[in-house]
């Protein structure tokens, strides 16, 4: 596993937030194409789920701006693992 220089995304508390999160396990752009496909082409959470390999929960959740809604409030420099799925 090796560590990237990125820029990292911070709330009001200066924590991390959203695909740099130590935590997260989901992109910023599969988060963005979720709700595209919820809103946009009003697909159920099932479908959308089974679509993207993800939980009904999750993507419930993620349509709901209950996870990942967040608004980046600085940046700063910072190091991520690179995950090697």
């Amino acid at each position: 596993m090796t560590r990237k220089l990125v820029m990292v995304a911070l709330n009001e508390q200066r924590k991390r937030i959203g695909q740099t999160h130590h935590n997260a396990r989901v992109s910023d752009i599969v988060v963005n194409r979720i709700r595209e496909l919820h809103e946009d082409y009003l697909m159920s959470y099932g479908r959308i789920a089974k679509l993207l390999c993800l939980s009904r929960h999750y993507v419930a959740k993620v349509c709901r701006y209950e996870r990942r809604a967040q608004i980046p409030h600085d940046w700063k420099r910072g190091f991520i693992d690179d995950r090697q799925d």
